[in-house]
């Protein structure tokens, strides 16, 4: 049964971060409930096991499911803020053409020669 919640950990913190990194709504707001569950998840999975108490398990819940949403909400915002704007196109140099590099090589070699 615990490995159930810890499957929903991980899926609550990966639906977190996509929806933080598509800006499907508010990041404060998304990272809350995010937050929330994720601090359900752990505290359920804790108290699955018979030598944890309820104040260990809260504990646990607060420092590894809030502490793991915050960073993933921190890394989408980061990767977020970070990507190129949606109108822009990027270019390699790699996809001109190879006889332009091989004349404009050629024409820097004869004039450093002449």
């Amino acid at each position: 049964m615990g490995v159930i919640f810890l499957a929903l950990f991980a899926i609550t913190l990966f639906v977190l971060y996509i929806a933080i990194r598509r800006a499907w709504g508010d990041t404060l707001t998304t990272g809350g409930i995010g937050a929330i569950l994720s601090l359900l998840w752990v505290v359920l999975y804790a108290l699955l096991h018979e030598e944890t108490s309820v104040a260990q398990a809260i504990f646990a819940g607060v420092v590894v499911g809030i502490g793991f949403a915050v960073f993933v909400v921190i890394i989408a915002r980061f990767f977020r803020a970070n990507q190129p704007p949606p109108g822009l196109t990027l270019v390699s140099h790699t996809q001109a053409q190879p006889e332009e590099f091989h004349d404009d090589r050629r024409d820097s070699d004869h004039q450093k020669t002449e």
